[in-house]
C-alpha cells in the first residue's frame, strides 16, 4: 500500500511541477514579462542541506534494514532536523527576495521562486510527516515479523519521497539560477 501512494502522489507532484516549469518557460521568452534577478545564495546552502538529509535518510534506511532500531531513530531525526534547516533558509531567502529591490509585482521571473519553493516547501512539510510518524514507530523497541515489515515499507515509501524531493528542488533551484532569457 505504501509504495502505491508514493507512486500516486509523485505521479501528481511531477504532472502539477511540470506544468509550472511549462509556465516559467514561456513566460521568460517575452522580455517584458522577465527581469532575471539574483538568486540568494541561501538557496544553494539549503539545497546541500536538502541532500544531506538524503544521505542521513538512506543511512538510516540501511540500518534498518540492519535491525539497527536505536541508530534508525537516530539518524531519522537527524534528516528532520536538516529538514527542518532547510524550511527555515526558505523562509530567510523569501525574505530575502522581498527586500532586494526588485518590483516583484512587475517581475513574474522573481514570484517563480515563491511558487516552486513554496510548493517544495509544502512537500517537505508532507515529508516531514512521514519522517515524524517513523520516528513515532521507532521511538521503542518493537517486537514482531508483522511490525517490522510494515516499519520497512513505510521507511521505503518515505525515502523514495523523500529522494524525489531532494532532486526536484535541486533541478528548481538550478532552473532559477541558470536560466537566463
Amino acid at each position: 500500500m505504501s509504495m502505491i501512494t508514493t507512486v500516486v502522489v509523485l505521479v501528481i507532484m511531477t504532472a502539477t511541477f511540470g506544468a509550472l516549469i511549462a509556465v516559467f518557460f514561456v513566460r521568460a521568452q517575452k522580455s517584458e514579462f522577465w527581469q532575471h534577478i539574483e538568486i540568494p545564495r541561501i538557496l544553494w546552502a539549503t539545497t546541500a542541506l536538502l541532500l544531506a538529509s538524503s544521505a542521513t535518510l538512506e543511512a538510516a534506511r540501511n540500518r534498518l534494514r540492519n535491525n539497527d532500531r536505536p541508530a534508525f531513530f537516530r539518524l531519522t531525526a537527524w534528516t528532520t532536523a536538516l529538514a527542518t534547516l532547510f524550511l527555515a533558509g526558505q523562509l530567510v531567502a523569501w525574505f530575502q527576495v522581498m527586500h532586494s529591490g526588485v518590483p516583484l509585482k512587475y517581475n513574474p521571473h522573481s514570484w517563480f521562486i515563491f511558487l516552486f519553493s513554496g510548493l517544495h516547501g509544502m512537500h517537505i512539510l508532507l515529508g516531514l510527516g512521514g519522517l515524524g510518524y517513523l520516528l513515532y514507530r521507532t521511538r521503542q523497541a518493537a517486537s514482531g515479523p508483522k511490525y517490522q515489515m510494515k516499519t520497512r515499507a513505510v521507511a521505503n515509501g518515505v525515502s523514495i519521497f523523500w529522494h524525489y524531493l531532494d532532486l526536484f528542488g535541486s533541478c528548481c533551484s538550478a532552473l532559477l539560477a541558470l536560466w537566463r532569457r
